[in-house]
């Protein structure tokens, strides 16, 4: 079941999403599997601290952030992986690695350019067994997204 915080706030701005439930997907990929998807279609977000304030920056299920060009594209100093230590409190009543890139929980969203090619992503509905498919350029528009050309290195 969707956390209703993250309900409330899709409804509230208006961001059409079709839910799904599945069994339980930690992995990225193993989320784009039960739902039966590509990984490239994945929005796999990851917490990073630039400059030591939060950020989101979603890239496919696949790929890996990075964190250099995030810190050149921010304008920063440093850019690091957060430990969920210092961001899970955050995204409550979220699992723990199941938040959804969403501007409900106040941080910027960074996404890699090629994912914004996508008419539609999956992502995490706050749980490891509910996710939410939207229209790229709605969740885009909807959350201020800043497309990032290279984000994405692949694993």
């Amino acid at each position: 079941m969707i956390p209703e915080p993250v309900a409330r706030y899709l409804s509230e701005h208006h961001l059409a999403y079709e839910h799904s439930v599945h069994r339980r997907a930690v992995a990225a990929q193993r989320l784009a599997a039960a739902e039966h998807v590509a990984g490239a279609t994945v929005a796999k977000p990851v917490v990073v601290a630039v400059d030591g304030t939060l950020v989101i920056a979603v890239v496919s299920a696949a790929d890996k952030v990075n964190v250099e060009v995030l810190r050149r594209v921010a304008g920063a100093r440093t850019a690091v992986l957060a430990s969920e230590t210092e961001f899970a409190e955050r995204f409550a009543p979220c699992e723990a690695g199941a938040e959804p890139p969403l501007g409900l929980f106040g941080l910027p969203i960074y996404v890699d350019a090629s994912l914004v090619q996508r008419p539609w992503i999956v992502m995490r509905g706050g749980t490891h067994e509910d996710s939410l498919r939207v229209d790229t350029v709605a969740w885009m528009r909807s959350e201020r997204v800043t497309p990032v050309e290279g984000l994405a290195l692949q694993a």
